[in-house]
């Protein structure tokens, strides 16, 4: 773990332990010297928590512990549209589909759940922000054969919704969907989208749905920030 996330988790540990709402924080060069690191260094641990609302720079004055809102809760039971659970608890929440971004291959680890005649169709990507109450909170990568849905790049997204998309215009739906969890960290264009820094914990989630035929409808990679989602499930 880099210096700066050393100290970043420190100082989270302290505030979400110890510190109230408001409390200034030393100087950088007193953090400095306490934690014994360059001030570039401080600099790189506080932006990040500022980033996650957990501190906030006033002109003038310092910086002081925040007000800072609840993480998200987001219910384990994946197979739910994840803006519905949001809606239902009274949150704004919307996915925008990046369009400016580039097109990306599929990662070796969706392309080897698959067969190789699945692998080798010819794919289209399609990239979405997610968005709660104003606040990003985590990133979608699809990939669908281009057969199954011509045109739909095109397409401006249902609601912002690839699968209301697919029902509503191509009459597809997955009747099958394997959901895969593990850890990450996010890259610098993960952290770019996002507003968080480089390396900020995520969840990652690989996805495999097929139609009620078998067909391989698409493949996803769905990555929430850790500091702003907390999963939820029950017995």
């Amino acid at each position: 773990m880099p210096a700066w996330a050393q100290v970043q988790r420190d100082l989270r540990r302290q505030i979400d332990q110890e510190l109230p709402a408001s409390f200034r924080l030393p100087t950088e060069r007193e953090l400095a010297e306490l934690y014994g690191v360059s001030r570039i260094t401080v600099r790189q641990a506080l932006g990040a928590l500022v980033s996650d609302g957990y501190i906030e720079r006033r002109q003038g004055s310092g910086t002081f512990v925040a007000e800072r809102p609840e993480p998200v809760q987001h219910d384990l039971n994946l197979t739910v549209p994840w803006r519905d659970r949001f809606h239902a608890a009274g949150l704004s929440a919307r996915s925008v589909h990046l369009r400016d971004e580039p097109a990306q291959p599929e990662p070796y680890e969706l392309a080897r759940l698959l067969g190789a005649e699945e692998a080798a169709l010819a794919r289209l990507h399609l990239k979405r922000l997610h968005v709660v109450n104003e606040r990003a909170i985590g990133l979608t990568d699809s990939w669908l054969p281009e057969r199954l849905a011509p045109g739909l790049g095109d397409l401006e997204l249902v609601s912002g919704s690839l699968s209301r998309t697919l029902q509503e215009h191509y009459g597809l739906a997955p009747a099958d969907t394997n959901h895969y969890l593990e850890v990450g960290a996010a890259d610098a264009a993960e952290a770019r989208l996002l507003n968080a820094p480089v390396e900020a914990p995520l969840f990652v989630i690989w996805s495999v749905s097929r139609l009620a035929d078998d067909r391989l409808l698409e493949t996803t990679r769905t990555v929430w920030l850790g500091s702003r989602v907390r999963f939820h499930y029950s017995d």
